[in-house]
């Protein structure tokens, strides 16, 4: 099966949007309301260990302190991930707006991607894994080189025979 493809600048910014939340989605959901919980502990510590040393006062400001830690850390993590991903998102779109077609290229062996004169074979073997997200086929290689292909970019019912193939060939280990 082979499939010529334009690039559509609103399907590539779906595609990647849904990769930077497959990396930090569930963090960012972990940590989401830890800091108020944190907040909370260090104040009451602060306060039972106000008129006098107490062993449950420092226990509270150790606890709240050892939630607020690793938001402080993630929060800034991701803000500056996020702001270098916005980044090479926008170098990227301007780098794509010349190329005038792509192609996905299912064979038996292999996977084969031609971007204008350029042509990678990735043999099935190579891939860890497939996930299926909001009509994407995400392919992720052993190298974590993800490969996203969006059902309205080959129609559905392509889309459903190449997730037919892929399932056949990518083997995912449990």
């Amino acid at each position: 099966m082979k499939f010529e493809l334009n690039f559509d600048e609103n399907i590539y910014i779906k595609q990647m949007d849904l990769l930077r939340d497959l990396a930090w989605k569930e963090k960012i959901a972990y940590y989401k309301n830890s800091h108020f919980l944190g907040l909370t502990l260090l104040i009451i510590g602060s306060l039972i260990t106000f008129d006098r040393p107490s062993f449950f006062g420092f226990a509270f400001i150790l606890f709240g302190l050892g939630i607020l830690i690793p938001y402080i850390y993630y929060y800034f993590k991701i803000k500056s991930s996020y702001k270098g991903f916005e980044e090479v998102k926008t170098k990227e779109i301007e780098a794509c707006r010349s190329i005038t077609n792509f192609t996905y290229e299912f064979t038996e062996e292999s996977l084969i991607t031609k971007v204008q004169e350029t042509e990678r074979v990735f043999e099935w073997k190579e891939f860890r894994t497939y996930l299926i997200k909001e009509d994407n086929l995400l392919m992720i290689t052993k190298k974590y080189e993800p490969l996203i292909l969006a059902e309205v970019e080959v129609g559905e019912e392509n889309f459903k025979k190449i997730l037919d193939f892929v399932e056949n060939k990518i083997i995912v280990k449990k």
